[in-house]
């Protein structure tokens, strides 16, 4: 007789395949867009079949047969390469090729096959240790370029909402979570663990698929690598004064008002000022120790404080609008950061302002 907790397990797992189904069906028109969407879009496919492939355990006796139970469970350590082939791909667009998808994939697939010919019980449990190592790598690679392609990002554009990979980072830790829950239940199982496994494992993707649509992405010209190499031959400022353009940049920023433009990039900026991206952005990282990012916002925030100031009865997103954000929420996170109170807070602190 089924348990409560038994027939929880099935309805979930259940719905966990037909989660990744229909995703993968949404993912087939958005394939063309990325070769992240590209990736996610066969992720998810390969994800729907390492759930259709447990219908296996529901066939009398399997459980009782060491060999097949394990060479199905082994299936599912091809996750983590498929899952480290995706998060690389966000991280460093370009860079997924089938050469090294198959150099990722290999190893995980000739321990599969090893275990298949040999059934020694080392074996399995060298597929559980290979994968939970590769696992822990990828997650430390993630987090190391994931903060290069963000730093990256704020050094070239004034608008990063739909441009920055933080989301991957906080995604790739749940993920391991997932993988080692994953593992406990391989070696003690519990149909309790499996329901939570499974629904924590939709949630986590259905934000990917989520924060996926609406990234962005930006290919960094020359840095096709996980891990670049250390830049030579930079240019240095040009000589004389500290920064020849400084004046040029502050003027352009007050007087032409290029901080408006939300989207303005450093090109953009460098061309106005009349000099090149390198320079500019040497410049404003280490002379003034900021980032392109940052300094437009700077000139935005100000420009929101003294319309929040002035009285007038303004709707904070049109303020935001008028302050050059792309955003309310992004103009919040600047005023915040800035002045250290919500721009709400700040009108009430001015006579001049709305109460």
């Amino acid at each position: 007789m089924t348990t409560f907790s038994e027939n929880l397990a099935h309805f979930v797992h259940g719905a966990a395949f037909m989660f990744f189904v229909s995703t993968g069906l949404r993912l087939r028109s958005l394939r063309g867009r990325s070769s992240m969407m590209k990736i996610l879009y066969r992720s998810m496919v390969f994800l729907a079949f390492l759930e259709l492939k447990d219908i296996c355990f529901l066939i009398p006796g399997v459980w009782a047969i060491p060999y097949v139970s394990n060479l199905v469970t082994s299936l599912d350590m091809l996750y983590v390469p498929v899952m480290a082939l995706f998060m690389f791909e966000v991280i460093s667009p370009g860079w997924v090729n089938p050469l090294r998808s198959a150099a990722m994939i290999l190893p995980s697939a000739l321990l599969l096959a090893a275990y298949a010919l040999f059934p020694r019980p080392w074996l399995y449990t060298a597929t559980f240790v290979y994968a939970a190592l590769f696992g822990f790598t990828v997650m430390v690679i993630v987090f190391l370029a994931g903060s290069r392609y963000d730093n990256y990002i704020k050094n070239n554009f004034s608008q990063i909402d739909d441009l920055s990979v933080a989301w991957i980072r906080k995604v790739i830790v749940a993920l391991f979570v997932c993988l080692t829950l994953w593992t406990l239940l391989v070696w003690r199982a519990s149909w309790l663990g499996d329901a939570a496994y499974y629904a924590v494992s939709v949630v986590v993707w259905m934000l990917i698929y989520r924060f996926s649509c609406k990234h962005a992405v930006v290919v960094q010209p020359g840095t096709l690598k996980i891990f670049p190499s250390a830049e030579s031959g930079r240019p240095d400022p040009p000589a004389g004064e500290v920064c020849p353009f400084a004046g040029r940049l502050r003027s352009c920023m007050e007087d032409d008002r290029l901080f408006l433009n939300p989207r303005l990039t450093l090109a953009e900026a460098a061309a106005a000022v009349g000099t090149n991206r390198t320079y500019l952005s040497d410049y404003l990282n280490r002379h003034l120790h900021t980032t392109f990012y940052e300094y437009v916002n700077a000139f935005r925030v100000e420009e929101a404080r003294t319309l929040l100031s002035s009285g007038d009865r303004r709707p904070l997103a049109e303020v935001a609008e008028m302050s050059g954000f792309n955003s309310l929420s992004t103009f919040n996170r600047a005023f915040v950061k800035a002045t250290g109170c919500t721009p709400a807070r700040y009108i009430r602190k001015h006579p001049g302002g709305t109460p």
